[in-house]
């Protein structure tokens, strides 16, 4: 097995930055947090003798330079999902360059090519995860066997809108507030037909839009001191709770001028 070069030359420490630099936004583009992307491209980088390596890692974006300067970086990471196998993939590599275990350069890439290959769930399992997750919600907030079978109905419907979106390319805000609107409406029709109230399945459902990832890493990003970050990501959530807060909001207010009653 090759043995790394101590100094290595010019063109090695192009090619070991750019890898580098490939893991990091690999990290952050599915859902590492920013302490972790910077410790993992920092062990990397000693791992392999790229000497001066400086990193500075945002929610959306990272920024490292090598040497006296002579090296430096940006990525731009304007798109984030959470694929935590990815995540994984990449720190145990970390792991094993450190430990020696995965020795040059190319290996390392090949091993990073493969974790960023790592499929998303099956769209059935997202799907029965969106079902099962309403379900247990809808109980959870109080409502019976027949609320949780309208959320449930309800989480399928939202979830392959979503899977339907992500193929599109369909993002932003108007994905979530459209993902909503779309839940409140199932909800609200399910729950009329089974002859239940549709709140604790409205509410029940709409949990899996909530920004639970977001709001926790931005408060881990204010603890590890990263204040800059946390506050983005503090952001992102309220920007998404506000979308949602949107799209239930002119369903229920459509369905209450419609009917002349309220929904409660």
């Amino acid at each position: 097995m090759a043995e790394r070069e101590l100094y290595p030359d010019g063109e090695q420490r192009r090619r070991i930055m750019d890898f580098i630099m490939a893991a990091g936004q690999t990290l952050l583009e599915n859902g590492a947090e920013v302490f972790r992307v910077e410790q993992t491209m920092e062990i990397m980088a000693a791992s392999f003798h790229l000497r001066e390596f400086h990193v500075y890692v945002l929610t959306n974006g990272i920024f490292a330079s090598a040497g006296t300067a002579e090296m430096s970086e940006v990525r731009n990471v304007p798109t984030r999902t959470t694929h935590l196998g990815r995540v994984a993939a990449v720190n145990q590599l970390s792991r094993q360059i450190a430990s020696g275990e995965v020795e040059t350069v190319a290996e390392a890439e090949a091993r990073l090519a493969q974790a960023r290959c790592i499929p998303f769930p099956k769209d059935w399992v997202q799907l029965a995860a969106g079902m099962g997750g309403a379900f247990c919600f809808a109980l959870i907030f109080g409502g019976d066997l027949k609320a949780g079978l309208a959320a449930a109905a309800a989480g399928v419907a939202a979830n392959a809108y979503l899977l339907f979106c992500g193929r599109r390319g369909v993002g932003g805000g108007f994905r979530t507030i459209s993902t909503a609107a779309l839940i409140t409406l199932c909800c609200i029709l399910g729950c009329g037909l089974l002859g239940t109230e549709p709140s604790h399945a409205i509410i029940g459902t709409l949990m899996i839009l909530t920004p639970g990832i977001a709001f926790t890493m931005g408060i881990r990003d204010f603890v590890q001191g990263d204040y800059l970050s946390g506050t983005i990501r503090m952001i992102d959530a309220l920007l998404i709770a506000a979308s949602i807060a949107i799209g239930a909001g002119l369903v229920l207010s459509l369905y209450a001028f419609l009917k002349g009653v309220a929904v409660v």
